[in-house]
Order: C-alpha cells, then sequence, then structure tokens
C-alpha cells in the first residue's frame, strides 16, 4: 500500500516586522510545516505503523528550495521519502491558485499510483481550504474533511 500525503510550507511572521512595499519583508518570516498537513502526516504514519502490511508513506510538497526543510519535517516524522515540485518560472509568484496546485499535485498522484491521498483540511497562512477537494475531484478519489 502507497499513502501519498500533501505538505505545504507556511510562513509565520515574527512578533515585531517591517513592510516591503505591500509584503512583510523576507527577513522577518519564518517558514514551518502546515499543521494541518502535519495532522495528515501523522495519520499516515500511524496507519503505515499499525499496518500487518508493507506501506511507504510518500509527502509531496510544492514549493522553492527553502521549501525542503518542510520536506525534513515530513520525514522527521516518519514519512518514508518526498517529493518536492518546482518550476523556476513559477519564481516570484506569491499564491498558487488551486487549479495550478491541481494539475502539478495530480501529475505526482498520477506518477506515484497511490491508493490512498491524505492533506491537509486547510493552510494556516491563507485558510485556503480547496486544494485537496480538488484534488480528489480531478484523480476522481472520494473525499472527506474532518
Amino acid at each position: 500500500m502507497k499513502i501519498l500525503v500533501t505538505v505545504k510550507e507556511v510562513a509565520e511572521v515574527e512578533e515585531d516586522f517591517e513592510l516591503d512595499g505591500l509584503r512583510v519583508a523576507d527577513q522577518f518570516l519564518d517558514y514551518d510545516l502546515n499543521e494541518w498537513d502535519e495532522y495528515a502526516v501523522e495519520e499516515a504514519v500511524q496507519i503505515a505503523e499499525e499496518s500487518d502490511d508493507d506501506v511507504e508513506v510518500v509527502a509531496v510538497t510544492i514549493g522553492p528550495e527553502r521549501s525542503e526543510e518542510t520536506i525534513r519535517m515530513a520525514l522527521a516524522k516518519g514519512v518514508d521519502r518526498a517529493v518536492r515540485v518546482w518550476d523556476d518560472a513559477l519564481d516570484g509568484v506569491d499564491l498558487l491558485d488551486v487549479g495550478a496546485k491541481t494539475r502539478l499535485l495530480s501529475a505526482v498522484v498520477e506518477d506515484e499510483d497511490p491508493d490512498l491521498v491524505l492533506t491537509g483540511v486547510q493552510a494556516n497562512d491563507d485558510s485556503f481550504g480547496a486544494t485537496g477537494v480538488s484534488l480528489a475531484s480531478a484523480i476522481g478519489f472520494e473525499w472527506a474533511a474532518v
């Protein structure tokens, strides 16, 4: 069995910060694994540990090189391996729309061919919760949000 878990890098703003135009200056941002995705990772790892069968847990993230820290966090929680999706053409894009995320993640699902896909219910940074639902629809999987 293979479980694919989507994980997102989210920015957390330091208590004291400065703006760079309309954005928080990068030096005042810390990046972390999205809390809701962390729950999905923990559930996938628990399923693998409790199963009598061989279960591989694979994390996938969309992001630049700095998001490899997010992948390392997932690996430290027990994920077997991870995939980072990125294209330099996306540099400077602040927010990928749900359709773009769905297309990128669908390609990973097609390549990995998992039996189960787990996603966090929403993102801490933007509170969007559509990616998991959109991905499930695109790949023909049933979905539930809890």
